[in-house]
């Protein structure tokens, strides 16, 4: 197996987040100048501020919970030089569930909706990683 395969999805969720970031920036300036905020909200991240604003930053933060144990598990398969198929394709799969997370929270914001690919997510990783390591213990 190719190992730098295993960095496209990582590269894949890079690029989630960083539009993150981007959309996050745009809103704050949208209601900076529509003056729906006052600067000061900058602050500390607190006060009243419009919904999008919330949705957009909280699904901003949700970039650096679970996806932290995709990224260092990742990095744990390429430090023991142990990338396989089953590996990339559990990448995959984790990373299209934070995408369709993402574009869940961004749109309808449909809970129950949201939850279940949040748990797909989660479940892949537990599973990715209880394959991993009972096979490098």
């Amino acid at each position: 197996m190719e190992k730098p395969l295993i960095l496209y999805p990582a590269i894949s969720m890079m690029i989630l987040t960083l539009f993150l970031y981007t959309k996050n920036y745009l809103d704050n300036v949208k209601a900076k100048k529509t003056n729906v905020i006052k600067f000061s909200y900058f602050k500390a991240y607190q006060g009243d501020v419009p919904e999008y604003m919330l949705v957009s930053r909280q699904t901003l933060k949700n970039q650096f919970e679970l996806p932290i144990f995709f990224y260092f598990l990742i990095s744990v398969i390429l430090a023991f030089d142990k990338v396989t198929q089953l590996d990339i394709i559990f990448a995959w799969v984790f990373v299209a569930s934070r995408y369709l997370h993402c574009y869940i929270r961004l749109n309808s914001n449909h809970v129950p909706n949201r939850a279940k690919v949040f748990k797909l997510g989660m479940v892949i990783l537990i599973v990715w990683w209880t394959i991993f390591l009972y096979n490098i213990l």
